[in-house]
């Protein structure tokens, strides 16, 4: 196989490469192409495109584009030849011509030159999988990048949708973003009318196939994706372009890396992805909590500035938890949240709201496994803060009923976790509570949780030993 070839839809191909700088979005200049490697005279008997043999009367000649060798009549047109560094016009063969022409036409300065190009480039990638062939060996995806760049709203338009024609195809992923495609639909998303449906679809739609591939979420970021996907998160779109940008930036948000730049975002990030969780829309709601709950695995940083800028936009988070959604999985993300949030020391007060509405949630859905996970999580989280203490005493019958009683063990195991920081704390008042109710329960859950009952021999001994000598 050559190098650099790649399979695309099964068939052997070889990408054509910019000589230097492969990010022909960035390039101050047009791009050129590296120059093929020119087939032998020896190598070659007959012509690939007419099949007539070579003879002293039929010619060989070699096109400047594929490097091949074919007759005079399949190579007898000659095309300038820009974006391989040629200044003359140079013999094309006929297999080559009509890709070659429209990347061509790609460097021209006139605007119907590359409004012809562009058009003509997109019908190739949606005519066939040999016609999309050509236009990924001869340059058509640098040059479809490269015309991204244009300032005419048409052009912008084809270049959108052929951008997302090359997304469709996996194997193209890694060369179209160091190519600059990201930087390509970032730029014209930026400036794309939110009343042009269709043209956010295709850029939206694009950003999300490569958002979804693990090993490009970190390129997709650095190369400047957040900001325009905030910014349609805000726009007066369709819900389905709104829901498929906050999908998107769902998808971003897995990588670890790429949480700074959304929590120290300078365009009002935080603020507006918090506003959504009062969407009407109950799948608004459950993405953009999911988001947030992503961030939330940061740093305690990052958590301090969620509950922050939750507290300036109106409490977003205690509305989340007090609302009665048809959508389940909105009160589990919100659950699941703000539990995560509860771990920090800081984060306390801001969150009072928020672990009233978490006890509340503990005995209104005390049937649903996996809200209930989240709810008793967040109180244990909740419970190890001195602060809390007091409040959080009240709910601990609750807590025996619906947690150390639940059938879920995880549950059971946070129940435990949240009756221990009581002890710790609370021990008189605690104790009374689990001698009238739970207490052989509770028990029960340590003699059952592995390694637990060692824990505590281990912990005892520090204080006896097994062994003394007589008094």
């Amino acid at each position: 196989m050559p190098s650099g070839c790649i399979k695309l839809e099964g068939i052997d191909v070889v990408p054509a490469k910019t000589d230097g700088n492969a990010d022909v979005y960035s390039s101050s200049n047009c791009f050129i192409l590296v120059k093929p490697q020119w087939m032998s005279d020896e190598e070659a008997s007959h012509c690939p495109l007419c099949q007539q043999k070579f003879s002293s009367l039929r010619r060989k000649h070699h096109c400047r584009q594929c490097g091949r060798v074919y007759c005079s009549k399949c190579c007898k047109v000659n095309v300038p030849l820009p974006q391989l560094g040629l200044g003359s016009s140079e013999r094309v063969c006929d297999g080559c011509l009509p890709v070659v022409e429209l990347v061509t036409k790609s460097q021209s300065s006139q605007t119907p030159d590359q409004a012809e190009s562009i058009k003509g480039l997109l019908e190739h990638m949606q005519q066939d999988s040999s016609s999309m062939r050509k236009v990924v060996e001869l340059g058509g995806l640098q040059a479809t990048i490269y015309l991204a760049r244009n300032s005419s709203v048409e052009i912008r338009k084809k270049c959108a949708e052929a951008l997302h024609q090359m997304s469709m195809h996996e194997p193209l992923h890694v060369i179209l973003i160091d190519c600059g495609i990201i930087k390509a639909l970032c730029g014209i998303l930026m400036s794309a009318s939110e009343t042009d449906e269709q043209l956010l679809s295709y850029l939206i739609g694009s950003l999300m196939i490569y958002a979804k591939a693990p090993n490009l979420k970190t390129r997709v970021v650095q190369d400047g994706a957040l900001t325009p996907v905030l910014a349609l998160c805000g726009m007066k779109v369709s819900e389905a372009i709104a829901l498929i940008a906050v999908r998107t930036l769902n998808l971003l948000m897995e990588d670890v890396g790429s949480h700074n730049a959304l929590i120290e975002n300078d365009k009002n990030a935080l603020p507006r992805l918090l506003a959504l969780t009062l969407s009407e829309d109950e799948q608004m709601q459950e993405v953009s909590l999911k988001t947030l709950g992503r961030l939330s695995m940061g740093s305690d940083w990052h958590r301090h500035r969620i509950v922050q800028e939750d507290f300036s936009s109106g409490k977003c988070l205690m509305k989340s938890l007090q609302r009665c959604p048809k959508n389940m999985q909105v009160l589990c993300n919100a659950a699941c949240l703000v539990a995560n949030l509860a771990t920090s020391e800081q984060t306390q007060s801001s969150l009072s709201d928020c672990l009233d509405a978490m006890c509340s949630l503990l005995t209104k859905y005390m049937d649903n496994a996996d809200l209930l996970c989240h709810v008793m999580r967040g109180l244990a989280n909740f419970s190890s803060f001195h602060q809390n203490v007091y409040r959080l005493e009240q709910h601990l019958t609750n807590v025996i009923n619906v947690g150390v009683k639940s059938s879920s063990e995880i549950v059971q195991h946070h129940s435990v976790r949240f009756i221990l920081h009581l002890l710790e704390r609370s021990p008189e008042r605690t104790i009374s509570s689990l001698l009238g109710n739970g207490g052989s329960d509770f028990l029960g859950v340590i003699a059952r949780t592995p390694g637990m009952v060692p824990a505590m021999q281990t912990t005892l001994r520090q204080y006896v030993t097994e062994l003394s000598a007589p008094s």
